[in-house]
């Protein structure tokens, strides 16, 4: 019998034949078992376990891990998973994304296949630092505002959230001009007479004209 676990998530399939593997072994405690891998691989060992049982057990229990590392067992692979799963033995097999050929062949011939895809991750939007802006702002440097304030605003920010640091800033400076725009850019806003992230946007451009 022949079980198959790969793809790209190979630390996933690992966790899954292995947990098999242990929970054969305690259903089956005098089942041999034998590991091959890439550096050990032997085609004559896996030819010998095709059909035979071992000397003082039952069974046995069979892993291959990675082997197809081996370019001589990437080759001959394919060729012998049919009498694999045709064995009274069990082999289990672990491998990373399965060229054309070998997939193939292991859907054709495998008793059960577990495939592990890893996901992937969207890229991750870099933190704003809105003390950054209030910053900016103070120092009424109006690109660096604009563009702090264009960065919050793409990375998930509300444009209040923002108004309301800018607003704590021009207080603190003594900006009263601008403490005045923003509370009634805040209103208008609100009161559906503005855009509020484009309003908000202008008024940082024209900041220390």
């Amino acid at each position: 019998m022949l079980y198959v676990f790969h793809g790209t998530d190979v630390a996933a399939a690992g966790t899954k034949a292995r947990a098999l593997i242990e929970s054969l072994r305690a259903k089956r405690p005098d089942a041999a078992f034998e590991k091959l891998d890439g550096d050990s691989w032997n085609p004559s060992v896996i030819e010998g376990h095709l059909g035979g049982q071992g000397l003082f057990s039952s069974k046995y229990i069979v892993f291959l891990d990675r082997v197809t590392e081996n370019a001589d067992a990437k080759e001959g692979l394919p060729d012998i998973l049919a009498a694999m799963n045709e064995s009274t033995n069990i082999f289990i097999i672990l491998e990373g994304k399965l060229n054309a050929e070998l997939k193939r062949s292991v859907e054709k011939n495998a008793e059960k296949i577990v495939e592990c895809e890893a996901k992937e991750s969207a890229a991750k939007k870099p933190e704003v630092n809105i003390f950054a802006l209030a910053d900016a702002v103070g120092k009424k440097d109006a690109f660096r505002s604009w563009s702090i304030y264009r960065q919050a605003i793409d990375g998930g920010a509300e444009p209040e959230a923002l108004i309301g640091m800018m607003f704590w800033k021009a207080k603190s400076v003594a900006d009263k001009v601008l403490a005045k725009e923003l509370i009634v850019l805040y209103h208008e806003g609100h009161r559906g007479r503005r855009d509020l992230e484009l309003a908000t946007e202008k008024l940082l451009l024209t900041i220390g004209r």
